[in-house]
């Protein structure tokens, strides 16, 4: 299924998604940034067309405006359908230039954006992917992942501050943990630990690139970590 044929079907129907669709967004940062914008935009949609019903009108008056209303939102909906492909597009073009622009200077902070922008996608993370498809994008970083590794759910590139970065999701025994790969050459002030209220994580310099990963829980940092650094291998 092609990019075009995914935002069509995102925008015919937002809420029901089938596996293909799921699949297609997980592998695809832009159409998940888009399917974002859809569901925003037609909440903002629904909060538009249900405007307050004054209580003290008629029963007589109330039913002839509740049937006029109805055909105010169907043309309304319909006019505002047409448009939505355009508002999306421009809404994620302005969200991602302004993330570039004037986004942290933390290599903390951009972890947790990133993990925050997948959290709507991760209970669905549930197919391993191929090693060897993982390992054709950790040769751009000079990396491979042993075969006896945990299994990686979501393996796509990524833009930390102007950066192209990889950004994997591993399942352990303890849980999901998301582990980024970012060159060593970027604009981003390095940060050993880092936490907020949900999300806690650990970056780690290796002379080819840091490692950064982030996890709701403790216990999948502590095990994940030790697993991780003795099954991914950086060339000489």
């Amino acid at each position: 299924m092609d990019e075009l044929e995914v935002r069509r079907r995102l925008l015919t129907d937002p809420y029901q998604l089938n596996a293909e669709q799921l699949q297609q967004l997980q592998q695809d940062p832009d159409s998940q940034q888009f399917h974002q914008d859809v569901l925003k935009l037609d909440q903002q949609i629904k909060q538009l067309l249900s405007p307050p019903v004054p209580k003290n009108l008629e029963n007589a008056l109330l039913m002839q405006q509740h049937k006029h209303k109805q055909k105010q939102q169907k043309r309304f909906y319909q006019n505002l359908i047409a448009v939505a492909a355009s508002v999306a597009f421009l809404a994620g073009f302005a969200l991602n230039w302004s993330f570039f622009m004037y986004g942290s200077q933390s290599l903390g902070e951009n972890s947790l954006a990133h993990v925050y922008h997948e959290e709507p996608y991760m209970q669905h993370m549930t197919t391993a992917l191929s090693l060897s498809d993982v390992n054709a994008k950790l040769a751009e970083f000079d990396a491979s992942l042993a075969e006896n590794g945990h299994a990686v759910v979501y393996a796509n590139f990524c833009n930390f501050r102007g950066t192209r970065s990889l950004h994997l999701v591993l399942d352990t025994e303890q849980g999901l943990m998301t582990v980024f790969v970012v060159p060593k050459q970027n604009s981003l002030d390095f940060e050993a630990e880092f936490h907020d209220d949900k999300y806690q994580g650990r970056s780690i310099s290796s002379h080819k690139a840091i490692l950064v990963m982030v996890s709701d829980k403790a216990e999948v940092l502590q095990r994940g970590e030790k697993q991780l650094l003795q099954q991914l291998q950086f060339k000489a």
